[in-house]
C-alpha cells in the first residue's frame, strides 16, 4: 500500500493505492490521520480510487482511523471506491458508517457544509 498526500482548501486527501492487509505499511494510514488532526486538520478525504482489495486488517485499519480522527473533532469521507471494494462495504455493512462518495469533487463538496 502507498499514500499521497495533497491538500484542497481546507481538506487534506490521502490517495491510497495498492493493497490494504495487515503490516507496518497500513498503520502509516493511522499515523498520518493522527498526525493531520494533530496538526489542526479536521476534515480528511480518503481517495481509495487505486485499492485493489481491502483485506479484514485493512478495513480495521480504516475504522479505527476513522474513530481517532473522529475523537478529535474531525470529519472523515472516502471516495472513489471501485466495484470490488464498494461491495465488500456494502457486505461489511460498513457504508452505512462511513461517509462514501462517488466522486473526490463530491466528497469535497459534503465537506464544505
Amino acid at each position: 500500500m502507498k499514500i499521497k498526500q495533497r491538500e484542497a482548501g481546507d481538506v487534506s486527501i490521502l490517495e491510497i493505492s495498492g493493497e490494504m492487509y495487515g503490516g507496518p505499511e497500513n498503520q502509516k494510514l493511522l499515523e498520518l490521520a493522527t498526525e493531520i488532526a494533530g496538526n489542526g486538520g479536521r476534515k480528511l478525504l480518503l481517495n481509495l480510487e487505486k485499492v485493489k482489495w481491502i483485506a479484514s486488517t485493512g478495513l480495521g485499519i480504516l475504522v479505527t482511523t476513522k474513530t481517532r480522527f473522529e475523537r478529535e473533532g474531525g470529519r472523515i469521507a472516502m471516495c472513489r471506491l471501485n466495484e470490488r471494494v464498494l461491495t465488500l462495504f456494502q457486505v461489511t455493512k460498513l457504508v452505512t458508517m462511513m461517509e462514501v462518495y462517488d466522486s473526490e469533487d463530491e466528497a469535497l463538496t459534503a465537506l464544505a457544509k
